[in-house]
């Protein structure tokens, strides 16, 4: 088999952040090699930094804890210039170096589309993996050795949310929050991955605002109790910008238009047969809606639920009334940035500040994790949620599937995309705006009254629905996949 190299690693999915927090995730020297008898290990070197691994108690040590980072990474082919196909891997055979292992997931219908990277002891700092190998059964694929292909290889940093019980609602005063019936004052309690009750009934779920379709979270819809992964930063234009390159040519303008330049701080331009951005590192907006669910069918990851938005952000901790992603009620708005805005190395003012909750002076989204950085001592000071994950409030709206309307409990299963565009899941093709709402709030809020809608249990944008498909420049998209 002749080979060649397409080597693509996002700065969306890695973040090439300067300051000590960043994770320079990369992906270098790409090699096929083992090349036998229908199958060969793709092998490249990893890396990241600022990777960890920990536990600890919480709750008054009710509740013991372990966290870590990994890295989603997967592959893709072509034959001689045609369209990128995804590789599915085999179920063993792989190499893991550096200390970390490799786990695939082989919890998608047998096609196992890729494999988490990641710390198998505690540990924290740099992470080196030279000569990975991930093992390749192309003659599965239509291949032969006599095939030219070409292969990339990608990486989504990601972060490891454990199985566990968790509130929903702060027992607070934000809009159509969640509460366990009749006390609004009082969280609902998620103690398993069963099914809930969404009614008027006492003990069960229910919400402030509009509930018109009471009934059964059933438990095919993830309602957050069970262990998953979710990428730590919002989808940026680096990641949209690889993807949009891979597409069919003919079909990527449907996606993206080349029109958007320049509007909402996008910075995305079709140059010389190829996309590219000025702002790699900056949350991805203002692009045809249907594309964001189409990248998550195209790197193997699913929407979240909105019971898990409030499960990563706010975690095993009793709740505190009106709470934002990183713990508390209290906030520092971003007002400025210092260094050259796009560069990736730009840090927010004032140095305190957490959030970027208004639109003034930059009426679109910044730095995916500017607020991480060397000095950021706990969660507020990096506007992180419980586990780690970053830009939970404010930033960009997180498109969630609802449970208050049936379109969305009834039309999600815990099902991912297959690696192929052209794949319409039930997630996709949900018919009504019902089956999604918004939830963390974005930047063009103020940082007065309308803030709160960046609180956890904040539902503005929930009951009336959300037609995800629809183009907007204040949303960007997340994606999870529960644990192997």
């Amino acid at each position: 088999m002749k080979t060649t190299f397409a080597l693509f690693f996002s700065l969306g999915w890695s973040l090439l952040l300067l300051d000590a927090q960043a994770n320079n995730l990369s992906i270098t020297n790409l090699s096929l090699v083992n090349v036998t008898n229908g199958s060969a290990d793709i092998q490249f070197d990893l890396s990241w930094d600022n990777s960890w691994r920990t536990s600890w108690s919480d709750n008054g040590d009710t509740v013991t804890v372990t966290n870590w980072d990994a890295a989603w990474v997967f592959a893709k082919f072509r034959q001689s210039g045609g369209l990128w196909k995804h590789v599915m891997l085999t179920e063993s055979n792989h190499t893991a170096t550096g200390g970390t292992v490799i786990d695939v997931a082989m919890d998608d219908g047998g096609t196992n589309l890729g494999a988490f990277v990641y710390r198998p002891v505690e540990g924290a700092g740099s992470v080196t993996c030279e000569q990975m190998r991930l093992h390749w059964n192309y003659a599965a694929s239509g291949l032969s050795g006599t095939n030219d292909v070409d292969i990339a290889v990608m990486g989504i940093e990601m972060v490891y949310i454990p199985e566990g019980p968790f509130s929903l609602g702060s027992g607070g005063t934000e809009y159509s929050h969640f509460y366990q019936y009749p006390m609004q004052s009082q969280p609902f309690l998620v103690t398993n991955a069963g099914p809930i009750l969404l009614d008027e009934t006492n003990g069960a779920l229910y919400a402030t605002g509009d509930v018109s379709t009471k009934g059964i979270i059933p438990s095919t819809f993830p309602n957050g109790y069970q262990a998953l992964y979710c990428m730590k930063h919002e989808l940026t234009e680096g990641a949209a910008v690889d993807f949009l390159n891979m597409l069919d040519p003919s079909v990527a303008p449907n996606y993206y238009p080349n029109i958007a330049y320049g509007v909402y701080r996008l910075t995305i331009h079709y140059t010389n047969g190829l996309y590219a951005t000025d702002a790699p590192d900056r949350p991805c907006s203002c692009l045809r809606g249907g594309w964001k669910l189409t990248y998550l069918d195209w790197s193997g990851l699913r929407p979240m639920t909105e019971l898990e938005f409030e499960k990563i952000a706010r975690g095993v901790k009793t709740p505190w009334i009106n709470e934002y992603a990183w713990g508390n009620s209290s906030l520092v708005a971003l007002t400025g940035l210092d260094g050259v805005d796009g560069s990736g190395e730009e840090t927010a003012l004032p140095v305190e500040a957490n959030v970027h909750i208004k639109s003034s002076p930059y009426s679109g989204p910044v730095r995916a994790g500017i607020f991480a950085t060397a000095n950021s001592s706990n969660r507020f000071d990096a506007g992180a949620g419980y586990y780690g994950v970053l830009d939970l409030s404010g930033s960009l709206w997180e498109p969630v599937v609802s449970v208050a309307r049936t379109d969305g409990r009834d039309y999600f299963f815990d099902e991912y995309g297959d690696g192929n565009e052209y794949t319409l899941y039930p997630w996709y093709t949900a018919e009504s705006g019902y089956a999604y709402g918004l939830r963390g709030g974005g930047y063009h809020l103020n940082d007065g009254a309308n803030a709160n809608q960046a609180t956890i249990s904040a539902r503005n944008n929930m009951d009336g629905g959300y037609l995800i498909r629809d183009p907007s420049q204040y949303y960007g998209i997340r994606g999870v996949r529960t644990a192997p």
